[in-house]
């Protein structure tokens, strides 16, 4: 049987295979897409073979808070003492942003 785990006890993670680097404040992440899928997709349809996603203020802060080391409890904290009121409700914003990250192969939790 599974057990479940506290949301705000896991520690997110960057996936390795994104490339990434801060411009101008913001996170750029490069991510390149080379399973045969993807291959395909692009000769027939001229996708693209690297996508980079530009993250906003708090997307860019929350980004580099994923060191392998510091909880989503942490990271709400640090958010909380950065930008204050302006992420109220700190918390469910950080859980909608993590699944979104997590969906997307952006991080792992462990």
């Amino acid at each position: 049987m599974k057990k479940n785990k506290n949301i705000l006890t896991m520690i997110p993670t960057k996936n390795k295979r994104i490339l990434w680097k801060i411009k101008k404040g913001r996170v750029i992440l490069t991510i390149n897409r080379s399973t045969p899928f993807d291959r395909l997709m692009h000769k027939l349809f001229k996708i693209p073979l690297r996508t980079n996603v530009e993250l906003e203020e708090f997307g860019s802060f929350i980004w580099q808070q994923c060191d392998g080391i510091k909880t989503i409890y942490d990271i709400s904290q640090n958010l909380e003492d950065k930008f204050g009121e302006r992420v109220n409700p700190v918390l469910e914003r950080l859980l909608v942003y993590m699944k979104s990250l997590k969906d997307n192969n952006f991080i792992t939790l462990k």
